[in-house]
C-alpha cells in the first residue's frame, strides 16, 4: 500500500492517513477536527492554492510507498465542507462512514510510530505492515471489494 500520513509524532491526539487507490482516488482515515471517519475522496481538479484563501490548517506530510519513506512536504488546507483544497489540489469527499473506536485507536498508535520512526527503514517497514493489516479489511468493507 501507498500512504500519505500527516506527520503526527508521539504524543499526537489526531491523525489523517490516506491510502491511494489510483492517481485520483484515495480512502482516508480521519481522526481530526472533522470527525472520526473513513472517507473516499476524489481529486476533482489541480488548481493553484489561492493567495487570499483562508488557511484552516497546515502540517508536514509523509509520503510512503510500499513501506519506504519517499519524502516529507509541507501542506496547507482550506476546508470547504465536502471539498478540501490541499496545496494545489481540490479533493471531494464522495462517501464517508464512521470508524470504530478500536480501529481509530490502533491507527493513532501506528501513525505516531510511523511519524516517530519514518527515517528508520526497518521500523518503518514493520509499522507500515501493521498499519496495512488494520486498514485493508476496513477499506474492503467500506468499498465492498476485495483488495489484492
Amino acid at each position: 500500500m501507498n500512504f500519505e500520513i500527516d506527520y503526527t509524532p508521539t504524543p499526537s491526539d489526531s491523525y489523517f492517513v490516506s491510502v491511494s487507490l489510483n492517481d485520483k482516488e484515495v480512502i482516508s482515515f480521519d481522526y481530526t477536527s472533522k470527525g472520526e471517519r473513513i472517507t473516499k475522496q476524489i481529486l476533482i481538479r489541480n488548481e493553484k492554492f489561492p493567495k487570499d484563501a483562508k488557511i484552516d490548517s497546515e502540517w508536514e506530510e509523509l509520503v510512503i510507498e510500499k513501506g519506504v519513506f519517499i519524502k516529507k512536504y509541507h501542506a496547507v488546507w482550506h476546508d470547504m465542507d465536502k471539498l478540501d483544497w490541499v496545496n494545489d489540489e481540490v479533493w471531494e469527499t464522495t462517501k464517508e462512514s464512521p470508524i470504530s473506536a478500536d480501529v481509530r485507536d490502533k491507527i493513532l498508535v501506528l501513525a505516531q510510530k510511523i511519524s516517530d520512526f519514518y527515517e528508520d527503514a526497518e521500523k518503518l517497514r514493520r509499522y507500515c505492515g501493521e498499519l496495512e493489516e488494520i486498514l485493508r479489511p476496513e477499506i474492503e468493507r467500506f468499498e465492498g471489494v476485495s483488495l489484492k
